[in-house]
C-alpha cells in the first residue's frame, strides 16, 4: 500500500525548485562527470533500483560514468513528487521515475 505524501502548502516553492532538478543524474546542465556526480552525493548515498534492488554510491557512479562514455539515450520521466522538510533548510523529496520498461522510487534529500 502506497504511503499517502501530502506536501505542505508552505513549502510548494521548495518542492518546485528540486523538481526542476531532478532526475539529477540526468540532467547534463548539472554535471557530466565522476567528480560532478560525487560532488552532488554525500558518502552514504545510495539509491533503489525498479527491481527494488539497492544500490551503493560506488556502483552508481560507475554506473553513471559509463552510461556517459557510451551517450546512452535517456527516456527516464519524474513524476509524482512531493517534499518533506526534515530538518531545518533540509527536504526529502521523493518522485517516481518512468521509462518504457520499468518504474522507479526515488528519495533525495537536499
Amino acid at each position: 500500500m502506497e504511503p499517502n505524501l501530502v506536501t505542505d502548502p508552505t513549502i510548494v516553492d521548495v518542492l518546485k525548485e528540486l523538481a526542476q532538478r531532478e532526475p539529477i543524474f540526468h540532467r547534463p546542465e548539472f554535471g557530466s562527470t565522476r567528480a560532478d556526480f560525487e560532488r552532488m552525493t554525500e558518502p552514504a548515498f545510495w539509491e533503489v533500483g525498479a527491481s527494488g534492488r539497492r544500490y551503493s554510491r560506488e556502483y552508481v557512479l560507475d554506473e553513471l560514468e559509463k552510461r556517459n562514455v557510451e551517450q546512452a539515450e535517456d527516456a527516464w520521466q519524474p513524476r509524482d513528487f512531493h517534499c518533506l522538510e526534515i530538518a531545518v533548510d533540509n527536504y526529502l523529496l521523493t518522485y517516481t521515475s518512468r521509462s518504457k520498461e520499468r518504474s522507479l522510487k526515488q528519495r533525495d534529500r537536499t
